[in-house]
Order: structure tokens, then C-alpha cells, then sequence
């Protein structure tokens, strides 16, 4: 079993030894994004080799946010988009498991699905979801303001976050009734709120030195878009409280609401399978997640 396992990693590895190219990609904005922000170097890719222990391709320094599509084709098409965001700590964008691993996943299931490369490093700065939950916000904006453009509707469009990506979509999707930074220009008049929300091991989504409080930025109401929530037990690096104190948030809210947490996984998994059950469970609970939501066909 164990050998077995060890195959499918180095096969894993072997596939995914390059990130897939986008179909289209779209800049978030013409000129200079609003906020303060430089980079300390050029935007850098280090992608994951087959003998990495853990296969993971990184990505930083990113000055320019952007969307990178994948579409499906046209008879699989579904109508509905996803916008990804990974994690990575905000130190860089695990934007391969974490990113176009699952576009890949959506877009076989018929979404347009966008990898969201918000700006990054943004670890030192004072409050370092801030600059990727306003990419975030004007993403879900662009996307639907070019809804007919991008073949989808604008009523059918959906945010998943990774980790870091988790706090920051998290914090975007509630704070939508004022958006979270000023607004640039027409883009901006398209409500940012998405439709429906997907959360896997969100990061850090607890106040400080707390287990019975989310963060502040945390705005969860009637008005929260239905969410799905997946984490592992064992979570070194995120305490599973935080996505079950945001599911009985949801609940006392009355959103509709599913969570799973799993005795093991730990931290990262994205999309790669490994000896645990979460990462080779949790695409199943969400694909079922989003026929009963309609969101696909059953």
C-alpha cells in the first residue's frame, strides 16, 4: 500500500511539474492598484520537481493582481464561475495544488474557474489579508461584471479559498456590503458579494489567543452566501475550531452551511492525494455539495 502511494505521489509530482497555462488572463485593474505596495524583486515562479517531498510550486513577488481562467468546453459548460485564491501564508501563492489543480478540477466539472494571483508578499504589512481582500472583492466584481464576456451568469459565481486564500475570502465575501477599499471606477458598482463560498483549512480565521471569537474583519450575516467549510482535526498551522465556530456563526445566521472536519490531513493538502483521508474525500463532499446547490448536474 505504502509503495502504491508513493508511486501516485511521484506521479503526482511528475504531472504537475508545471503549471498548466491559463486560457485568458484579465489584470485587475488598467493603471496602479489602489493601496500602498512594492515588491522586493521581480515576480518569481519556483515550481515543484518530482523529488520534492511535498510538491509545491511557488509563486511571489507579484506587484500586477490578476485572473487566470480555465475554461470548460462547450459541452460541459455549466454557466457558473469559481474564483480561486490560494494560500501560502501571504508570503507567496501555493497557486498550483492550491490553485490551478482545482481549476482544472472545476473546469472539468463545467465552471470557468479563475486562479486569483493577488498581490504578494504582503506578510509585513500591519494587516497582511488587507491589499489580497481587495484584489479578492474586485475580482468577484470583474467577474461578474463581464459575465456575458466569459460565458457565465452573473448570478452563479463562486469563491474558494486556500489557507491565507480562506481568511482573505472569508473576509471579502463579508464585507461586502462596504467594500473594502475606495472605489476605482464603473468595475466597482458591481457588487463583489459572491454567490457561493468554499473554504478549505482557512488560516488563521481566529482572534488572537482566541478559540471562541473569529477575527474582527469576520462579518458573517443573513446576507453570507451559502458556504462549504472542509479542515483536518489535526491542523498544525490552523485550529479546526476557527472553521467550526464560523459554521455555528453561519447556523445562528441561518445561511445554509456544511462542514466536514476530519480526524487527519493536516495542513496544505490542496489537491494532492496522500495517506490521509481528507485530501482524497473532500472533492467529493464538495461536488456533491454543488449538485444539491444546482450548481452542477446531478
Amino acid at each position: 500500500m505504502k509503495t502504491a502511494l508513493a508511486l501516485l505521489a511521484l506521479l503526482t509530482a511528475a504531472v504537475h511539474a508545471e503549471i498548466p497555462k491559463p486560457d485568458r488572463v484579465l489584470k485587475l485593474w488598467d493603471g496602479k492598484p489602489p493601496g500602498e505596495f512594492t515588491v522586493p524583486g521581480p515576480e518569481t515562479l519556483t515550481p515543484s520537481k518530482p523529488t520534492d517531498k511535498l510538491p509545491i510550486a511557488r509563486l511571489t513577488n507579484i506587484a500586477e493582481p490578476r485572473l487566470e481562467f480555465y475554461f470548460p468546453t462547450a459541452e460541459k459548460k455549466n454557466g457558473a464561475a469559481v474564483v480561486i485564491v490560494p494560500g501560502g501564508g501571504f508570503g507567496m501563492l501555493a497557486s498550483e495544488h492550491e490553485g490551478s489543480d482545482l481549476a482544472l478540477w472545476f473546469r472539468e466539472r463545467g465552471f470557468a474557474a479563475a486562479v486569483l494571483q493577488h498581490r504578494c508578499p504582503t506578510n509585513k504589512l500591519a494587516k497582511p489579508w488587507e491589499l489580497p481582500a481587495w484584489d479578492t472583492q474586485r475580482a468577484i466584481s470583474i467577474v461578474r461584471a463581464k459575465a456575458a464576456d466569459l460565458g457565465v451568469q452573473p448570478d452563479r459565481i463562486g469563491l474558494f479559498g486556500f489557507s491565507a486564500g480562506g481568511q482573505v475570502s472569508l473576509i471579502a465575501a463579508t464585507n461586502d456590503d462596504a467594500r473594502l477599499y475606495p472605489a476605482a471606477d464603473a468595475t466597482d458598482k458591481v457588487s463583489c458579494r459572491p454567490d457561493f463560498l468554499m473554504l478549505c483549512y482557512a488560516w488563521h480565521i481566529l482572534a488572537n489567543n482566541s478559540l471562541t471569537e473569529l477575527k474582527p474583519e469576520i462579518h458573517i450575516t443573513a446576507k453570507t452566501p451559502p458556504t462549504f467549510l472542509a479542515q483536518a482535526y489535526d491542523d498544525p498551522a490552523s485550529l479546526s475550531e476557527g472553521s467550526a465556530l464560523a459554521f455555528l456563526a453561519l447556523r445562528k445566521a441561518k445561511v445554509s452551511a456544511e462542514l466536514h472536519i476530519y480526524s487527519t490531513g493536516g495542513h496544505g493538502f490542496g489537491m494532492r492525494a496522500n495517506e490521509t483521508q481528507a485530501p482524497g474525500d473532500f472533492p467529493g463532499r464538495l461536488e456533491l455539495w454543488l449538485k444539491a446547490r444546482r450548481l452542477m448536474a446531478k
